[in-house]
């Protein structure tokens, strides 16, 4: 059998509600020479079997591929590890399973990675909260590449936070599950997710370390990706671990980028994507009902962390 064109990866853990609709996203996908791994990431419901089940009723397709990972519960972050561990596709995708995308949108993104050589390729997203509520995400009006190491480093500080003079404070959605990365990278480089259960967010650092090794960035207008609003997930809450979880988000982006860019390059852009946590974390904290002098004091013990000096 040829090799697939792209695996797309995966994690499943207490999702049995929304598994399918990600699932006939996928089988339904223009371009077939796909390799789907699922990732049980020890889910305690019943999507262990519904991904053994798609796995039987592949055995009598050709395309595409579905493989299945049982393994103890550890993590987004390590679940997406285990799935690169057997992934042989050119391209590899990250897709979150209560997340689903449209039926084009692995051809357009390995066609435009082919035709233009491109490492990486993004698309833009739709915001879903209900059928009813779509909102597209523009994050570009038109395609755009950005070729050698001086643009990617670019597009990769705009991502992380654009300067101050932008108009918003996000530029370049850093979710990983809107893109295509070239399988080398990931062989050569080692590139590797950490654990969200020590960082508030494991995929800008996910982008920092794989970013920093490829030379060409695609970027398309399309929306094709599906990013689901749960109200009620643990992104929109707040707690005191979270909080920790952002601090170290903070420390490592700092220690990550002193390592590739000079402090003149890279600090005002480390400086705004602090400050974006921040205002997160307070409105979180408002929301939650914390004391004023709670959040006060949070601020302050941020401001320390801020300032210390990059290990």
């Amino acid at each position: 059998m040829k090799q697939p064109k792209v695996s797309i990866i995966v994690p499943v853990y207490n999702v049995e509600k929304y598994l399918d609709r990600c699932m006939q996203s996928l089988l339904g996908q223009t371009l077939k020479e796909l390799e789907i791994i699922l990732v049980d990431d020890g889910s305690p419901d019943n999507s262990p079997a519904l991904c053994d089940n798609y796995e039987s009723a592949s055995d009598n397709l050709h395309w595409p591929i579905i493989k299945v990972i049982h393994k103890i519960n550890e993590g987004l972050g390590f679940a997406r590890n285990s799935g690169l561990e057997i992934a042989t596709g050119e391209y590899i995708a990250f897709l979150d399973s209560d997340d689903f995308v449209d039926v084009n949108m692995y051809e357009q993104l390995y066609l435009k990675a082919k035709a233009k050589d491109i490492d990486v390729v993004y698309c833009n997203c739709n915001i879903y909260k209900d059928k009813k509520h779509i909102y597209p995400r523009k994050d570009v009006e038109e395609e755009v590449i950005f070729r050698g190491r001086e643009a990617v480093d670019d597009f990769l500080l705009d991502m992380i936070a654009p300067l101050p003079e932008y108009h918003h404070d996000v530029r370049y959605m850093m979710s990983v599950g809107h893109a295509i990365y070239r399988h080398s990278i990931f062989m050569e480089h080692r590139v590797q997710f950490v654990s969200e259960r020590e960082f508030v967010s494991e995929d800008i650092i996910f982008d920092i370390d794989f970013l920093s090794h490829v030379r060409s960035v695609c970027y398309l207008p399309d929306c094709l990706h599906y990013y689901v609003v749960n109200p009620y997930s643990l992104s929109h809450t707040y707690d005191d671990a979270k909080y920790h979880k952002m601090v170290n988000l903070s420390r490592i982006i700092k220690e990550r980028l002193a390592k590739i860019y000079s402090e003149e390059k890279y600090y005002l852009h480390y400086l705004r994507s602090v400050f974006f946590l921040l205002r997160n974390t307070v409105m979180r904290m408002v929301l939650a009902g914390e004391t004023d002098q709670k959040i006060k004091r949070i601020l302050e013990l941020s401001l320390i962390h801020i300032s210390e000096p990059t290990r």
